[in-house]
């Protein structure tokens, strides 16, 4: 077994996948795991590329909960890949290795006036953990996106792909 592979394995056994699949619930199973809320934020893509972040998605961290801010125009299958992708970074503990009090991007400030730059323990865009870190958060939510369409059986575990047992 990998350590990648090992890694996201803890990550399912902290927090099941819901049968059947439902992002909500996998929410609020993954913020009462965290011990904090998580709001969804959609904003244009603009601001979003303003912000550093490629259009894609952007994790604040506040001292007591977190907010995960995508594109609005990402609907379906594609706007859970992209909170899955933040909620990866969670859970796989990417975060612990960035300094507290990271500045607020300005075009965040507009998009979300009731966050202040006191209130903000972290702010991580997909460009700010590295090409490693990325990859397992994009590993992460494909899989658990694959995973949460398979049919369920007793227990479910991530698996990397080409692995038999």
């Amino acid at each position: 077994m990998t350590s990648m592979e090992a890694r996201f394995g803890d990550a399912t056994r902290t927090v099941p996948l819901p049968n059947p699949w439902n992002l909500t619930a996998y929410l609020a199973a993954v913020a009462a795991h965290r011990g904090r809320s998580i709001s969804l934020h959609p904003v244009p893509k603009a601001m979003l590329a303003d912000m550093g972040c490629g259009g894609g998605g952007l994790w604040v961290a506040r001292k007591h909960d977190d907010i995960i801010v995508y594109d609005a125009a990402a609907t379906g299958r594609n706007a859970d890949h992209v909170i899955l992708h933040e909620i990866g970074h969670m859970l796989l503990g990417h975060h612990n290795d960035q300094e507290r009090g990271d500045p607020l991007p300005p075009s965040l400030a507009v998009v979300l006036p009731s966050i202040s730059p006191q209130s903000i323990d972290h702010v991580l865009g997909r460009a700010e953990f590295g090409v490693d870190r990325e990859r397992e958060a994009e590993v992460f939510a494909d899989m658990t996106m694959v995973y949460a369409t398979l049919p369920r059986r007793r227990r479910r575990s991530f698996r990397l792909f080409g692995r038999g047992r």
